[in-house]
């Protein structure tokens, strides 16, 4: 197919016009590099986004409450209220697809004192099943049990940050004790999250987290919760449960059912198909931008071939004179387009995922703590999708000056000549 004089006559068409011809292969191959690029960004930026919320349970809602706005069964508008221990067992009781509900308690921001030393952090009431739905990294020892909450014991988990300013590197604090809120807490270990994307109350590495059942003793609370996490069972919608949700709740505290100021809730859910489709659509538009200036070098290419096929006139009507196919005139073109078209593509293509390993490298060896762009990398599939559109866009770069040269007959050749 490519034999000696093919590749002759291909290296005629580039030379006859070489300033052009490699402008128009620069267009195709920066076409292909700026796509290759922007898909790569696009996708380290998609990665950075998802790291930071990997392991968050993704099926899941936080419910909060709000002064009431409407007035219901003879309690006045702006009624504040509070969700209460009771809540979390009949919601699961009464909503079967409920597969646990979370407590939170909000805590302030305490001096915190060890030893000569001190510092300032918030802190959390939390329960064993906050590991589960926020999974923390446990750095020394172990995360809040049932045992914890039940006996209501004074200990405590610590984040990394608050371990680094009152600890020595490398120290091991288990079974050593806090002062916060003028009580001393053991220490049972030191986490840092999994999920760095979300925060409540602060970053779980920036806070000290004690049983929840603790911090209602310390505020006098009662059975108050503050914030009730509710995760669904596989296969069932958050957006389902959702609304059943706030209506028992709201039922069980007499507020108003049209009342949504006085309930609210983050669907997790909702907020990571937000996120899919955000990327999608970032996705979207690289495919556009990239291929409208993959175009622009195609035009170029065809304009290239055109100019080749109207300087060769002479010579196509002397082959159809003699008998030449128009297959073999329609090949010849298509080809001298296409190993334009692909040699400047795969340079391109290759040269954009160099630039992407290059970024990749310098991320890792210089990015550190919280990171929002990560693998700037295309996946294989995408290379063989670009490997597929530059061979294609060669080929279409063909069709239109292979069209007029079949146009050109043997009367032509001899008018040319004259």
């Amino acid at each position: 197919m490519f034999d000696l004089d093919s590749w002759q006559e291909i290296w005629v068409t580039i030379t006859r016009n070489k300033r052009r011809s490699l402008l128009t292969a620069f267009g195709i191959f920066w076409g292909i590099f700026m796509l290759v690029v922007m898909l790569g960004a696009g996708n380290g930026l998609s990665e950075g986004v998802a790291s930071d919320i990997q392991g968050f349970s993704e099926n899941s809602a936080l419910f909060f409450t709000n002064n009431t706005s409407e007035p219901y069964k003879g309690f006045r508008k702006g009624r504040y209220w509070n969700m209460q221990e009771e809540d979390l067992d009949i919601l699961e009781a009464q909503i079967k697809d409920i597969k646990y509900t979370v407590p939170f308690l909000m805590g302030q921001n305490v001096t915190v004192v060890y030893r000569d030393k001190s510092t300032s952090c918030n802190t959390k009431g939390n329960s064993p099943l906050y590991n589960q739905m926020m999974p923390q990294h446990m750095i020394y020892g172990r995360y809040i049990n049932h045992m914890d909450v039940q006996d209501r014991r004074k200990v405590c988990v610590v984040g990394r940050r608050v371990y680094e300013e009152l600890f020595r590197a490398g120290e091991d604090p288990i079974g050593t004790y806090l002062k916060l809120y003028n009580i001393n807490f053991q220490i049972i270990g030191v986490s840092e999250p999994s999920v760095r994307g979300v925060n409540i109350n602060g970053r779980d590495d920036e806070v000290i987290s004690i049983p929840y059942s603790v911090m209602q003793q310390i505020q006098n609370s009662g059975t108050i919760i503050h914030l009730i996490g509710v995760v669904a069972n596989e296969n069932v919608s958050m957006s389902v449960l959702e609304p059943q949700v706030e209506a028992l709740l709201k039922a069980r505290h007499n507020i108003a059912p049209t009342d949504d100021f006085a309930l609210e809730s983050i669907n997790v859910e909702r907020i990571f198909k937000q996120f899919e489709m955000l990327f999608t659509g970032i996705s979207v538009l690289i495919w556009i931008v990239g291929l409208g200036t993959l175009l622009a070098g195609v035009v170029g290419v065809s304009n290239i071939i055109m100019v080749t096929v109207r300087e060769r006139t002479k010579e196509i009507g002397v082959r159809r004179a003699i008998g030449a196919k128009p297959a073999s005139i329609i090949f010849q073109i298509i080809k001298e387009s296409t190993v334009l078209t692909v040699a400047a593509g795969f340079l391109g293509l290759a040269f954009g995922v160099l630039v992407l390993d290059l970024a990749d490298k310098f991320l890792l060896q210089n990015m550190t703590g919280e990171v929002f762009f990560k693998n700037p990398q295309i996946n294989f599939t995408v290379a063989l999708s670009a490997a597929a559109i530059i061979l294609l866009c060669g080929v279409l770069a063909g069709i239109l000056p292979a069209y007029r040269a079949l146009q050109i007959k043997a009367i032509d050749a001899i008018r040319e000549e004259n």
